[in-house]
């Protein structure tokens, strides 16, 4: 487990959404936008809603590959590594709130009822900001 840094943790929480990585039976990748919560420096959290392939996937492998980057110059980016916990009627997926399905249409608001908390502990970080010096560098 490692301590992402103050600036990859105001940049998770500044997002609504980030890509969300993990790999399928067949070894393809698999990419999808999961909104994110920062729960502490080593760990991420999201909510599984509709329990399609990346929860299928997460089931089979529990890693998953994140990344968010700043949309101004100089346009810090990371890329983050890790492996998953699967949460389901419980005090972690009960403490997740509505935040995790805004944006989602009224029809999703009842999922909440029944939604995972899938919980990202960091293994790795990379840099991913746009430079020769450091890009694909591993930070932690």
């Amino acid at each position: 487990m490692v301590a992402m840094p103050d600036t990859l943790v105001a940049l998770l929480r500044d997002w609504h959404s980030v890509p969300v990585a993990t790999t399928g039976a067949d070894g393809m990748p698999n990419v999808a936008a999961k909104s994110v919560t920062v729960r502490d420096p080593e760990t991420i959290v999201w909510g599984e809603l509709y329990f399609m392939q990346t929860y299928e996937n997460l089931m089979r492998h529990p890693v998953a590959s994140l990344c968010v980057w700043d949309w101004n110059p100089p346009f810090t980016a990371y890329k983050v590594k890790g492996r998953v916990a699967i949460h389901r009627h419980d005090e972690v997926a009960a403490s997740l709130d509505k935040s995790v399905w805004a944006g989602h249409s009224a029809e999703f608001a009842a999922r909440t009822e029944e939604m995972a908390a899938v919980v990202l502990t960091v293994e790795e970080i990379y840099d991913q900001t746009p430079r020769l010096e450091a890009a694909g560098m591993r930070i932690a």
